[in-house]
């Protein structure tokens, strides 16, 4: 089952950071907090223990709500650093995440805002895979039945929505991106078509898990505007998942 966002509980992880921060090791794997993910971080002379705690934290509490796999093991290298407010750091950086019970590494790629003043790191931008830069990456042929089954599931979760009617997602930039034996990281942006509610671009980002023949997480979002057919109508939600 796919994993679904719940902000109110990733808000009391990203408070409590600061007063339970993880266990860091500068290699190796450590535990963080009692018998959860795992996390290890890289020491950066410009990011404290306390800011590197956080961003872990955050992170490890993120990726295990998407996946739905709260014991994933999550390591980070060393992190960009840049100031943005007098109290403000933007942290971005690439890391790896390992699902409990897995041997391989999937790389991400993320980006928070952490704050000093109090000792808390923000809700994270995290994007799987490195471009084809990560330990055994390769860009592959894309799969015509993944990619029909992908536009199937997300059209049907649009159609899902009150008031959506019938919606035809047609899918014409994808990007299919092999990480090891395991792991198949698409990345898919085209047209979603309300029909008399009218179209608006979508994106999708999906994992599949070549292993077990399953989808790990499909993420989906649509642009905010939304361009009318000629006989008018609303569809009836435009958002993100």
């Amino acid at each position: 089952m796919l994993a679904v966002h719940h902000r109110v509980l990733l808000l009391l992880a990203i408070l409590s950071a600061a007063a339970f921060p993880c266990a860091l090791a500068g290699e190796g794997e450590g535990a963080a907090g009692s018998g959860g993910a795992a996390d290890t971080m890289d020491t950066s002379p410009t990011l404290g223990e306390q800011a590197q705690g956080a961003v872990a934290a955050v992170l490890v509490a993120t990726l295990g709500e998407r996946f739905g796999d709260p014991r994933l093991e999550v390591r980070l290298g060393a992190a960009d650093v840049e100031s943005s407010e007098p109290h403000g750091q933007v942290v971005s950086g690439v890391g790896q995440l390992r699902f409990e019970g897995g041997d391989e590494w999937l790389a991400f790629r993320y980006r928070t805002r952490y704050d000093s003043g109090f000792g808390s790191a923000g809700y994270p931008e995290i994007t799987l895979g490195a471009g084809g830069e990560g330990s055994e990456e390769r860009f592959v042929p894309n799969d015509a039945g993944l990619v029909a089954e992908l536009e199937s599931r997300v059209a049907g979760e649009f159609e899902s929505w009150p008031g959506a009617g019938h919606v035809l997602l047609q899918l014409d930039d994808i990007s299919s991106l092999q990480s090891g034996e395991s792991f198949l990281h698409i990345e898919a942006s085209g047209i979603a078509d309300f029909g008399p509610g009218g179209s608006t671009a979508a994106r999708i980002e999906a994992l599949y898990d070549l292993d077990a023949g399953t989808w790990r997480s499909i993420e989906s979002s649509l642009a905010p505007n939304i361009s009318a057919h000629d006989d008018g109508g609303t569809a009836g939600h435009v958002g993100s998942r």
